[in-house]
Parts: C-alpha cells; sequence; structure tokens
C-alpha cells in the first residue's frame, strides 16, 4: 500500500487588499501556482484543502470567491477532498461550491475520516460525541490505516506548539489512540508542523500557503512508513535568481500579464530581478502575420502585416516599478538576422534569441540533416548580433513532433560555447533535458534561468529548473558559476 498526498491549507483568498502577513489578494494565484505544480510534476494521489480557503466566509462576495477558488481547485488531476475553515463560513453555503467528501473516504487502502468540528473561543474547537463515535466507528470491521483530517489541529498533548486544540482533546485523542489512527492531519496554526509525523504524536499540521514562502505539504504513505516533504512556492532568495523570459499585456499568447503585478509576483517569489522580454515579431507584426510567420522571409523590412507596438511596450517597461530589465524574445528570420529594428535594439538590456521556425521542418516529409544545418546555419549568424540567451533551444522540434539527435545537440552546444551564448532551460510547454544541461555544464556554456510566463502564475517557477539541476548533480552552491548573470 502506497499512497502521496498533498496538504494545502488556510490559503485565506480574498479580493480586498493584503492584511498583515497574509497574502490574500494573490492567494488564488498562489494556489493556481501550486495546482500547475502538482499535476506536471509532483502528481499527488489525493490532495487536501484542509479549510480557511476564503479569508470571509460571510462577505458579500463570499460565494463569488469561493466559486473562483473552485475553478482553481477544478483544474487538478487527482481526487479531491475540501474541509472548511473557520474563515469559511456557513458549511451549507461552503459545500453547495465544494464537492462534499462525506464522513469517510478511501484511496490505495487507506481510510480518511472527515470532521467539521464547532468553533470554540480563541480560535480552539470541540469534537462533539457523534464524532467522537465516528472515531470508533470508522474502526469497525476494517483493519487498515485510519487517517483523520479535520481544519483545527489535532494532536497529542505536549508534541506540538500549536496554541490551537481542542476544548476536550483528552478523549478526542484517546479515541484517536485506542482506534489505532495513522496519522492525524490539520491545518488552521499557520506556521504549521510537518515534523511530528516522524514521532509518537502522528501528527500533521500543513502550514498556511498564503504566508512567508508559501509552503504546502507532501505526504508519502507507504505501508506503516510516513514521510513529509514541504514545499515551497517562492524561491530561495539567497540565490537571488532572476527570471529572464517573462511576456507582458503585449504578447498574443498572453492569458492575463499585467506588467505591474508580475513585478509584484516576481518580488513576492523571492526573485532578486525580473526582465520583460516580449516576442519582438508580435510588437512589429498582427497576430495573423506573426502566427502565420509572414514575416519571416524578409525580417523585419516587411511590411504586410506591420503593427509598430514597439515605443508603448518600451515606455511600459520604463514606468513600471520597482524597476525590471528592459528585454525582448528576439525573433530569428529564415535570413538569420534579427527581427528588431537597429534603433530600438539600442535600448533593450535583455537579448534573449528565439528560432521558432524552420522552413525544412514545414515540408511534408523534412530532410532532418537539411533541418540541422537550417537551424544551425542560422543561428550562427543570429548569435553574432549581441544575443545573450538562446530560449527554449529545441521547442521548435517539440512542436513538430521531430526528434532531436545527440549529433545536433553536441554542435548546438558547441556553437553556443564559440559565440558567449547562454543556454536557457525553460518549462512552459516543454521539457528541458538532464543530458542537455550536462553537455552545456561540461562545455563551460552558461544557462539560464526563464519562466517563459504567459500566466501570472508562472512567474519566477523555478521548482523544475532547480529539481533538474538536482537531478544533474549540481548543487545551489554551483549555482554562481553554472548560471549567467546578466544584471546590469
Amino acid at each position: 500500500m502506497s499512497l502521496k498526498i498533498v496538504v494545502i491549507s488556510d490559503t485565506h483568498y480574498s479580493r480586498q487588499g493584503d492584511t498583515s502577513a497574509r497574502r490574500i489578494s494573490i492567494a488564488d494565484t498562489l494556489l493556481l501556482r501550486a495546482v500547475h505544480r502538482l499535476n506536471r510534476f509532483i502528481k499527488p494521489d489525493l490532495v487536501v484543502l484542509l479549510g480557511d480557503l476564503i479569508d470571509n466566509g460571510s462577505g458579500k462576495k463570499s460565494q463569488e470567491e469561493r466559486r473562483h477558488i473552485m475553478d482553481i481547485i477544478s483544474k487538478l488531476d487527482c481526487r479531491v477532498a475540501v474541509i472548511p475553515g473557520n474563515h469559511d463560513g456557513d458549511i451549507d453555503r461552503f459545500y453547495d461550491v465544494f464537492p462534499d467528501p462525506g464522513e469517510q473516504f478511501d484511496v490505495n487502502g487507506v481510510r480518511f475520516v472527515v470532521f467539521n468540528d464547532p468553533e470554540e473561543p480563541h480560535y480552539n474547537a470541540s469534537r462533539t460525541n457523534a464524532d467522537i463515535q465516528r472515531m470508533h466507528a470508522a474502526r469497525s470491521n476494517y483493519d487498515g490505516p485510519l487517517v483523520a483530517l479535520q481544519h483545527v489541529p489535532l494532536f497529542k498533548p505536549g508534541t506540538s506548539e500549536s496554541p490551537y486544540s481542542y476544548l476536550n482533546i483528552g478523549e478526542a485523542w484517546d479515541a484517536f489512540e485506542k482506534n489505532d489512527y495513522m496519522l492525524s492531519i490539520s491545518g488552521h496554526w499557520h506556521p504549521g508542523d510537518d515534523q511530528i509525523a516522524r514521532n509518537a504524536g502522528r501528527t500533521i499540521i500543513a502550514p498556511a500557503l498564503c504566508e512567508g514562502s508559501f509552503p504546502f505539504i507532501e505526504v508519502n504513505i507507504d505501508g506503516e512508513q510516513i514521510v513529509t516533504r514541504r514545499h515551497e512556492l517562492h524561491m530561495p532568495r539567497e540565490l537571488e535568481l532572476v527570471d529572464y523570459h517573462v511576456h507582458s499585456q503585449y504578447a498574443f499568447c498572453s492569458e492575463n500579464m499585467e506588467m505591474s503585478k508580475a513585478l509584484h509576483l516576481s518580488r513576492e517569489m523571492g526573485l532578486a530581478g525580473m526582465a520583460f522580454t516580449e516576442h519582438s515579431g508580435q510588437l512589429y507584426y498582427d497576430a495573423d502575420t506573426f502566427w502565420h510567420a509572414g514575416f519571416m522571409e524578409k525580417g523585419i523590412e516587411t511590411i504586410d502585416g506591420a503593427s509598430n507596438r514597439m515605443q508603448n511596450y518600451l515606455s511600459d517597461i520604463k514606468a513600471v516599478s520597482p524597476p525590471a530589465y528592459v528585454g525582448l524574445e528576439i525573433d530569428c528570420d529564415y535570413n538569420g538576422n534579427p527581427v528588431v529594428r537597429p534603433e530600438d535594439f539600442e535600448h533593450i538590456q535583455i537579448r534573449v534569441g528565439t528560432i521558432h521556425w524552420i522552413e525544412e521542418l514545414f515540408k511534408p516529409e523534412p530532410d532532418m540533416d537539411k533541418v540541422c544545418e537550417e537551424m544551425l546555419g542560422r543561428l550562427s549568424r543570429f548569435f553574432a548580433c549581441g544575443i545573450q540567451t538562446l530560449a527554449h533551444p529545441f521547442r521548435v522540434f517539440r512542436n513538430n513532433g521531430a526528434s532531436i539527435s545527440p549529433i545536433l545537440t553536441a554542435k548546438l552546444v558547441a556553437l553556443l560555447k564559440a559565440e558567449n551564448v547562454a543556454a536557457e532551460i525553460n518549462f512552459h510547454t516543454q521539457e528541458t533535458t538532464a543530458e542537455f544541461v550536462k553537455a552545456c555544464v561540461e562545455s563551460g556554456v552558461k544557462l539560464a534561468f526563464g519562466s517563459d510566463s504567459h500566466n501570472l502564475y508562472e512567474v519566477g517557477e523555478f521548482y523544475p529548473h532547480l529539481e533538474l539541476l538536482k537531478e544533474c548533480e549540481y548543487g545551489y552552491s554551483d549555482l554562481p558559476e553554472i548560471l549567467a548573470d546578466f544584471r546590469l
């Protein structure tokens, strides 16, 4: 029997401004960031949300806020259990929006017993006689693992520093121990405590998603063994990471990007800096011309479909505060020239190059040797124009279902080294491989972190980047030597 659970608690979402340490105004973005990380990289069997999903359950907009949070939760690819907290308001209105997990449910041979305990003074709770009887009844005719789920921390007296507990904790914990519950999982106390699962207390208190490093807890149950891992949406500030690839409201492919909000999030996520790097082709041409590569033959000299928004883009970046680096994701035309006017190029601090289209790949039966020859030939001319980083080096192959040969990888790494161009680690709709990263580092090619954000939740989301470097056996102490630094 094995089971991977993720526990998220105390999002405290509100459309109002932040209060004290709670980042309630971005709590929906934090939750969305967590959901995407879970779906793509952590892949739990069960996600448990342990209450205080919204900050004011009795407010005028509370039902609207509940529905908004439920829209995000519904994106999860696994089973979900949602339990209300003391901030969530009326339980009936709560379960009008969120799925009711019932009194108990089973997942992978583990039985979860759900409690919605009455609130008591000083943010404590009590467990009713009926619910204590349910604690006993859950063990009847069942000899598998039992896990108690509730909002207020349920723990053995003396095993946690949490100031919140149950007025009748002696009776409740006695029922827990007599029925040999494997684990108690709670929220409510914002600092949380995920270490108790390793001692006789058998308790996990999930920290608040809306505070500090924006954490949640992964719990792995394998037989009688329980292993916890703390995840944080915030990046380690001491690493001084910079997101060199963030899009803006000017992108045709933007989902909700706004410069001021992206900058705010970059600071909240612990970044040392951020660059807006909009598609140059999207700033110079209309959407139809861009998406159909109508400017690629003549490059910046193309007249049809011209729609110059470059000056507005540059002005908007310079107007935001705190300042962001002024950048472009510069398209490479079919002749290897940058799709940017010289007078605009002078204002660009971060020059991220990209190759989105390869002519030979458009053919019904492309010759892969010619594809590689075309790509490397164009890039050799392109890099000489002052490109600092190559964005998502092999995405054009993934988009066309083409394989990447080891010979191409080796030649591209050699070209990057010769031209002193960094290689971007990028996980937006693609995967950067460990083989490519190792080849770059071993050859002395610097790496650059880019989120390629088209949605605010992606800004500075470098969890997969750091996990990839860990897979390659590079630690935090190696980053100064591995990563490019274009800060001015």
